[in-house]
């Protein structure tokens, strides 16, 4: 039977205290960057077993970050002042109070010989006070909040069924949410508790919403044959690409799946709607001059520009939250993660490999998840679109060896 676990987004966080002595930003631009080394100490707790996943998944998103060295200190430090060899030091402790994992954590400037955060973080979910944590310290360090406090949607199952599943943004707290007979791809966040997906539930492909809160879902395209892709524009209508008059282009409809406004009028095939976040914009993919290419469509003008010409199939379009880049993947003779400015122009290629797919934005716009084959292991991965650092943070696996979409949430509070 048909069923859907319904997810609750239960991370209560109180952050009490955050101290910092000083505030800077790291030049992370530079080319002769090299990465800030630090040092994470065992936390001191009453619970071992505790205290070392919260220490683990802290060493992980400074790993994936691609700012930092971390170095996995196996000792309670006691002392800070004592430390050297590095230029930060992250100890403190963790507890348990009221079911919640409390981080009592310190970050030390070596170099300053000065503690720089002080903070208690409280929730009820151990890997989100690491997180919490690593992102008030990115902020101190870079200028910049880090992205950890976001969610990865994601279609994943084999050829022939797959669901939709959340995890954190660093791989962390994997949940399947849908429990269908079917595919399920293309998941889209509209909402922190709301998401489209693209579904053949009536044997057709045709777009759904999701809410998270209480499982009931809604066909957004129940009067076409073919339906995919979902954006979000405003005031209770959606961006859906629909076959009609036998070409597919994006329409606006209503959560009743009533058609309020075509937005293009191509032959072939247009799909993939991006708004940029001041809705002036939308970027999209079409096939109308042959090759799928991207497209800029001015809303208040109603006309469309070409943005991809160098690249023999562009495609997955996704705008980055500060509106001032388009990550994209060209597909060649292999596959590239590319990145051009919202208008346009050249592009600069961040990664390539035999196969990516589904690139989307970190809200704080360094970061893109993808899909892919890197470094001879399959899954998604978080890319630095700085400096190119890569990790892999949910590996395929028997019950993930097919993967039909993926998107990230902006932060959750």
């Amino acid at each position: 039977m048909k069923k859907i676990i319904f997810l609750f987004f239960a991370f209560f966080l109180t952050i009490g205290g955050v101290t910092y002595a000083q505030n800077y930003e790291l030049d992370i631009t530079d080319p002769n960057y090299q990465k800030i080394l630090i040092n994470v100490y065992n936390l001191e707790s009453s619970n071992p077993e505790l205290a070392q996943k919260v220490k683990s998944v802290i060493v992980k998103d400074l790993n994936m970050s691609g700012f930092y060295q971390v170095n996995d200190i196996n000792i309670v430090l006691k002392n800070p002042y004592s430390v050297s060899g590095c230029n930060y030091a992250v100890f403190g402790s963790v507890s348990e109070s009221n079911g919640n994992v409390v981080l009592d954590a310190k970050v030390y400037n070596v170099t300053n010989r000065e503690i720089v955060i002080n903070t208690k973080i409280t929730s009820n979910n151990f890997a989100w006070v690491s997180h919490k944590l690593v992102d008030n310290f990115m902020l101190y360090d870079t200028g910049i909040y880090g992205p950890f406090e976001s969610k990865i949607i994601f279609s994943a199952g084999n050829n022939k069924i797959k669901n939709l599943y959340i995890a954190d943004f660093s791989g962390e707290n994997i949940q399947q949410i849908t429990y269908y007979n079917s595919n399920l791809l293309l998941p889209m966040w509209i909402t922190n508790n709301e998401v489209g997906f693209t579904g053949y539930l009536n044997k057709n492909p045709s777009v759904y919403l999701l809410n998270l809160s209480n499982g009931h879902i809604t066909h957004l395209s129940p009067n076409s044959n073919f339906s995919e892709n979902v954006a979000y524009y405003k005031d209770g209508l959606y961006a859906v690409s629909i076959n009609k008059d036998s070409n597919i282009n994006i329409f606006l409809v209503n959560k009743s799946g009533q058609i309020v406004k075509q937005l293009t009028n191509n032959h072939g095939i247009t799909i993939s709607p991006n708004f940029t976040p001041n809705l002036s914009k939308m970027i999209y993919v079409s096939n109308s001059e042959g090759s799928p290419q991207i497209y800029s469509l001015d809303l208040s003008l109603g006309v469309s520009s070409r943005l991809t010409y160098d690249c023999p199939n562009s495609q997955s379009p996704a705008i980055s939250p500060d509106a001032t880049k388009i990550a994209y993947i060209c597909a060649g003779s292999n596959f590239a993660l590319n990145i051009m400015g919202i208008n346009g122009g050249d592009s600069e290629n961040i990664i390539s490999s035999y196969y990516l797919d589904s690139p989307s934005w970190s809200y704080d716009s360094r970061y893109v998840a993808v899909y892919g084959s890197i470094d001879s292991k399959e899954g998604i991965y978080i890319i630095n679109t700085i400096n190119g650092n890569f990790s892999l943070a949910i590996e395929a696996s028997k019950l993930y060896s097919d993967f039909g979409g993926l998107d990230v949430s902006k932060k959750i509070n």
